[in-house]
């Protein structure tokens, strides 16, 4: 459902600061925790070994007035940023408030009418996991976090950049346009369109979309660091100020912090393999995505090649919707999610999801590397269940949990 995922772009751009805000507003979750949480290690490349290419000198990026004006520049950031050129011009839509609105709403109800099978599974995984409420419906709950504000998205089905139509250009939808011009940059060279990860049950799907987005957050981070401090400044207070944060009231916390984990992560990513590898590093991995999120979100396992421990599916009560791995980001956004804050010591997981009635149920076996880190893994397991309720943790060995839950 790789519509989905990019039509919910535009509003995590602007969803990170405005999460963040509310978490501060209304004491929901300790936010200099959730920050902390989101912080993978990046080590810094040696002087001197990447041959970057210079980007274009930009003495006033907010300089250009007219859409089609700054497209044209951002087209030129983009293709010196990343070393290469477009094969074709893109193509810009431009629509008022209410047909961008409707777009997006129609693209939406059209990927979920095409998807019903898809559409169960999420309904299952998600309410099984807490990340939606028991009688919520994945595509009420995405056409929501839709109407919450999208300045922009990239259709890579349609080949498209759909914008919100402005009088006048704010810093924060020029942004939005580099960001969103580098994800047709990357389908035009790397193909964003990828059916054939729709049925995988291990994390490329989710680290395919960790590399897009932080490609694009990377470069859009470049054109950023161009600005003089004071619009550097009016940027920050554009996104603070682009949604009411009590939107996101609506929506679980950790739902949120899932949906966000690709863009948390994956620029930092991004930035560690152009710091080592330049450009081509990136392009290598747009290619061939990283095999877990444990790799995204600690650089120097994606460098060792480090993979995840084989296990079997655990036993599902009734037939399987959903078979498969969750992954480290999934368990870091159901922690601090439910406000527990422990480490997470990850070496694999597999997953059965079923529905038993009205309920959506969860076996979920995760494997630590130690049996120390099993320690915190089963506490922090413990500390969910109880926020949770209607789980239950139990040790199989000295170093795999089994996680069981209905709701």
């Amino acid at each position: 459902m790789e519509r989905r995922e990019a039509l919910i772009t535009g509003v995590v751009l602007a969803a990170t600061s405005a999460l963040i805000a509310m978490i501060v507003a209304t004491g929901t979750g300790p936010s200099a925790d959730l920050t902390g949480w989101f912080s993978p290690t990046v080590t810094a490349a040696a002087p001197g070994t990447v041959d970057r290419p210079d980007a274009p000198d930009v003495d006033d990026p907010d300089g250009s007035d007219t859409l089609d004006a700054f497209v044209d520049d951002a087209i030129a950031f983009v293709e010196a940023t990343r070393g290469q050129q477009y094969l074709t011009d893109p193509v810009v839509v431009a629509l008022d408030d209410d047909d961008f609105v409707e777009r997006v709403d129609a693209d939406l109800l059209e990927e979920f009418a095409s998807s019903p099978h898809d559409v169960e599974m999420l309904n299952a995984v998600y309410r099984a996991t807490g990340m939606i409420a028991a009688d919520d419906d994945v595509d009420d709950v995405y056409r929501a976090f839709g109407a919450a504000g999208i300045l922009g998205f990239y259709d890579p089905e349609s080949d498209e950049l759909v914008v919100r139509q402005v009088e006048e250009l704010s810093l924060l939808t020029k942004s939005t346009i580099v960001h969103e011009l580098t994800h047709a940059f990357d389908d035009q060279r790397f193909d964003l369109d990828r059916p054939e990860y729709e049925d995988r049950t291990d994390e490329i799907p989710w680290t395919f979309r960790a590399v897009a987005e932080g490609s694009a957050s990377w470069v859009e981070g470049e054109w950023r660091d161009r600005l003089d401090p004071a619009d550097r400044r009016s940027l920050s207070e554009q996104e603070l100020d682009f949604a009411d944060p009590s939107v996101l009231l609506n929506f679980e916390l950790s739902f949120l912090l899932y949906e966000l984990s690709p863009y948390e992560y994956g620029e930092p990513f991004v930035q560690h393999l152009v710091d080592r590898g330049g450009t081509a590093a990136l392009d290598g991995v747009l290619t061939d995505p990283p095999a877990t999120s444990e790799q995204v979100m600690e650089p120097p396992r994606f460098d060792a090649g480090e993979p995840a421990l084989d296990l079997a599916s655990p036993p599902a009560d009734a037939e399987p919707l959903y078979e498969g791995s969750g992954g480290n980001a999934l368990i870091a956004a159901l922690f601090v999610g439910n406000g527990v804050f422990r480490p997470v010591e990850w070496g694999g997981d597999q997953m059965s999801v079923w529905v038993d009635g009205s309920r959506s149920c969860l076996r979920w076996d995760i494997r630590a590397e130690t049996a120390a880190g099993l320690t915190d893994l089963r506490a922090g397991f413990e500390e969910w269940a109880n926020r949770v309720g209607s789980a239950s943790v139990t040790a199989l060995d000295d170093v795999t949990i089994r996680v069981d839950r209905c709701a």
